[in-house]
């Protein structure tokens, strides 16, 4: 299975010296995290890719490469979240959706085929996909553990200005 995982777009309202690195640099201090985190919770025989918005174009290949297409995005992303989604739709790509954003308007968002809520697993998910029995929401009955690993390798380090440490334990 092909997973293309994206981060959207935010919307830039950084003042000062970040805002002028930002813009001379086209680099972002913010990593995409969250979508680390639930690659980590895919099984290791998927196919996996990364893209982050605010460093680069979604790139058509990767759309036509996905069997699916995993959003993470809050409420600063909504109105690239929702180009995106639509750009997903024309594509025919199966959309699942996770994050502060979907948390909160569900509603809003009935052209997305899966949504994960309020930090629900993905094993739920993935057992149901693999099994051809998928749902339309899935929600938190148990929330995410400290994961134990990360996939830091899916970001481009380059394209940041830091690194953020996080604290898991190997």
């Amino acid at each position: 299975m092909n997973i293309l995982l994206i981060y959207p777009e935010k919307e830039n309202n950084s003042k000062g010296f970040e805002a002028f690195f930002q813009k001379l640099f086209h680099k972002t201090s913010e990593d995409p995290l969250e979508l680390i985190e639930i690659s980590i919770q895919l099984p290791i025989t998927w196919e996996r890719k990364l893209r982050n918005l605010n460093q680069e174009k979604l790139n058509t290949k990767d759309l036509e490469w996905a069997d699916y297409v995993i959003i993470n995005a809050d409420s600063r992303q909504r109105a690239s979240t929702i180009k995106l989604i639509e750009k997903c739709k024309v594509a025919g790509k199966k959309i699942i959706a996770e994050g502060a954003l979907f948390d909160s308007q569900p509603t809003d968002f009935e052209n997305v085929d899966h949504l994960i809520l309020n930090h629900a697993t993905f094993d739920p998910i993935v057992r149901d996909m693999e099994e051809n029995t998928t749902q339309r929401i899935y929600n938190a009955n148990f929330r995410k553990e400290k994961l134990s690993k990360t996939a830091y390798s899916l970001l481009g380090f380059s394209d940041y200005f830091s690194r953020n440490i996080h604290p898991f334990s190997a």
